[in-house]
């Protein structure tokens, strides 16, 4: 029996490293003072990286490796300014190239004889790949996808957005963009299913551009989308993409403009208001009934 034994310090470390390198694991341990972060990937062999004056060059040499809505809160988490689990989107290619994949950062602070902290020292692991596995597997069930578009339809939605939320969401601030074009079946009517067809899966994409890797997009019908934002604490943001896609098909818009067609946008927000899939899509759509009212009193007033 004795050949079976094995020291129990070199096995146990070895489970480690094959733990860190299935999880995608990235260490990392930031000296405040001299801001400076030391990385070393698992699947790398835990070779460091090297970076002086991380946080002050994040807008120059290193803005390609975190994408800008994680910025202030990556930072804030290697500061030691925050603590607990969060989520960013990171690209830790070698050379970055706008790639971002979701990262969990577990950190730990290590203070100074008089309680200052000095060094913060943690991980980051990649979740992307099981969240990607999670939605890809809506491939397999077909009842879940859009025949149209390809992408997640009504139900697919509520169960992306329903395990996500009773799992890494449940203590995250998300949103959830409801987009609705009205007249998409008149223009079925007048210029045929195929060519409108077509033209969804072109708005499909549009709008598919300015959202993250990791948020969710689905077609509900009748061109109605709808889009989970996931961690999204600053509506301001949400602000911004809606006026923006506002404006893409706009009638002065020369790709869309010509197709008249009338876009309406809500926004909700997890958890305050609803804690799943059906309260958000709720509040959304009445605010987007809303919206269709003041629009309709607008026209009454320009043509009075």
């Amino acid at each position: 029996m004795e050949r079976y034994k094995t020291p129990v310090a070199g096995y146990e470390n070895q489970c480690v490293e094959l733990l860190l390198e299935k999880l995608g694991v990235v260490t990392f341990d930031y000296d405040i003072e001299h801001d400076v972060l030391l990385l070393a990937k698992a699947r790398d062999g835990m070779t460091e990286k090297r970076f002086e004056g991380f946080c002050r060059t994040l807008c120059t040499e290193n803005r390609g490796m975190i994408h800008p809505d994680s910025v202030e809160r990556l930072v804030a988490l290697f500061r030691g300014q925050t603590t607990g689990v969060r989520e960013v989107l990171l690209d830790m290619a070698e050379v970055p190239q706008g790639r971002y994949s979701w990262y969990e950062v577990a950190v730990k602070l290590l203070r100074d004889e008089t309680g200052r902290v000095q060094r913060t020292i943690g991980i980051l692991w990649d979740i992307e790949s099981s969240m990607g596995k999670m939605e890809q597997s809506f491939a397999h069930f077909r009842s879940e996808r859009d025949s149209v578009t390809g992408i997640l339809n009504g139900a697919g939605l509520e169960k992306a957005v329903q395990t996500y939320l009773a799992g890494h969401g449940r203590d995250e601030s998300n949103a959830l963009m409801a987009i609705s074009f009205d007249n998409i079946c008149q223009l079925a009517e007048q210029r045929g299913k195929h060519w409108t067809d077509q033209l969804l899966v072109r708005i499909c994409k549009a709008v598919g551009s300015f959202f993250r890797a990791g948020d969710v997009l689905a077609h509900l019908g009748d061109g109605q989308f709808a889009v989970f934002v996931k961690d999204m604490e600053r509506t301001e943001v949400m602000d911004m993409k809606a006026r923006a896609i506002r404006t893409l098909f706009g009638g002065e818009n020369t790709q869309f403009g010509g197709y008249g067609l009338e876009c309406r946008i809500a926004v909700s927000y997890y958890p305050e208001d609803g804690a799943s899939f059906h309260e958000l899509l709720k509040t959304a759509e009445k605010r987007q009934s809303l919206d269709r009212g003041d629009k309709a009193a607008a026209k009454v007033l320009t043509m009075a």
